[in-house]
């Protein structure tokens, strides 16, 4: 049994990222990749987050939805509210585990290995395939196009993604290997420079 659901959820997690925007299995990629897989790519806030479930493959799988405030936008369409910036749901597969406690801020684990872990409150650049037949969305790569936006040294903000930026500027033009020569944590500016750079090709 335990056998089944582990394999409902695969083929789910597969769909999820599979079919929308080209982003049909999990591999490196660097910046040029993600942004040409990506049906939406934004800088938001995470408001909310609420577990759920989905049937999928003669089986009821977790899910869970994060509501992000867009805070920069950089490709895609996003319905601006009344007086207020515009809000974006995203329903990935997963579950919340029990609460990890960091000093005094909590933190929601998802269960499934890769998926990003967003947040309340914290700030992310996100590249998200488009929502499949099922209504799932996930970032292009999962964690590789998540980037957490966090105060650096000086209170500059920095980005890295989920697997440290690993070849996020690799096989791209001198200009983009210039923000960057090694692996590790980028200047937000920077990388927003960047994505705007390959948005605009």
């Amino acid at each position: 049994m335990r056998l089944k659901v582990l394999s409902w959820m695969m083929a789910a997690l597969l769909a999820a990222i599979a079919a929308p925007a080209g982003a049909a299995m999990i591999m490196k990629m660097n910046l040029a990749q993600l942004t040409d897989r990506a049906d939406t790519i934004f800088r938001g806030e995470v408001l909310s987050v609420e577990p759920g479930k989905i049937a999928i493959g003669g089986g009821t799988l977790p899910t869970v939805t994060y509501r992000l405030r867009v805070d920069e936008a950089f490709k895609g369409e996003f319905e601006a509210k009344a007086n207020a910036s515009p809000e974006v749901e995203i329903t990935m597969l997963g579950t919340l585990k029990s609460t990890a406690r960091s000093g005094s801020q909590e933190r929601l684990t998802s269960s499934l290995p890769e998926v990003p872990k967003l947040r309340v409150g914290e700030s992310y650049v996100l590249f998200t395939t488009a929502p499949g037949a099922s209504g799932l969305r996930a970032p292009v790569g999962l964690g590789q196009g998540s980037f957490h936006i966090y105060a650096g040294p000086g209170k500059a903000e920095l980005a890295v993604n989920e697997i440290n930026n690993l070849g996020l500027f690799s096989g791209t033009g001198p200009a983009q290997r210039a923000v960057q020569a090694a692996d590790g944590p980028v200047s937000y500016t920077r990388l927003a420079t960047a994505i705007l750079d390959q948005v605009r090709r």
